[in-house]
């Protein structure tokens, strides 16, 4: 599947196996590696906590079940955005290349590892907080049934990115043409591709 007529940065470059990140600390390698399972166990009493908080506070069911979908889908065009000025934003000194591998580039080098493809909580947890925060803020009680939407948007993106990289035959073609869509990105250019739950921002961006 790989293109030789394309570039990718050599520290991006995909290897096999795994990496040490932190030989000398123990927790911060510990900390690193994150499962599935951790998120799921972290972030569906949250969905269900924030659902409840939404129709307990006078939005009602019809309006936090368009809140929700209304937050899934700012959840895609979030990931999208996320994953393309950030976890590829131009790198252009030492220093920013080091951040650049540490917060993404190792899952490029290894995609595989299967301990480093979903967000460890250590970071999930505190922007979770912050969007929170913010969505309450601006929208009031709607902003709990808004919340709870992204936290489905992203519950979704952490469980798809992990199936993309384990699950190599499936009979679903929407989930064939997401991985596909995925391992291009890894695979040919890094420059294209960026969504991963969807591919719909990629269309409309034209990457």
């Amino acid at each position: 599947m790989t293109d030789t007529t394309i570039a990718i940065p050599e520290h991006l470059a995909p290897q096999q196996g795994e990496l040490i990140m932190f030989e000398n600390n123990r927790l911060l390698e510990r900390l690193s590696r994150i499962s599935p399972k951790t998120v799921l166990a972290v972030f569906l009493p949250v969905i269900a906590i924030t659902a409840y908080l939404s129709i307990s506070n006078g939005t009602g069911v019809l309006a936090t079940a368009g809140l929700i979908l209304a937050g899934a889908v700012f959840w895609t065009f979030f990931e999208y955005f996320f994953h393309r000025f950030v976890f590829h934003f131009n790198a252009t000194t030492p220093f920013q290349h080091r951040v650049l591998f540490t917060i993404h580039g190792v899952h490029h080098q290894y995609p595989n590892d299967k301990d480093r493809l979903v967000m460890p909580i250590t970071v999930s947890i505190p922007l979770a907080a912050l969007f929170g925060l913010l969505f309450v803020s601006l929208m009031g009680d709607k902003g709990w049934g808004f919340f709870c939407g992204f936290g489905v948007g992203y519950v979704s993106y952490d469980m798809m990115h992990y199936a993309v990289h384990h699950v190599q035959n499936s009979n679903l073609a929407l989930f064939r043409k997401i991985r596909r869509h995925h391992m291009a990105h890894h695979y040919r250019d890094t420059r294209l591709g960026f969504g991963v739950s969807s591919y719909f921002w990629d269309h409309v961006f034209k990457t």
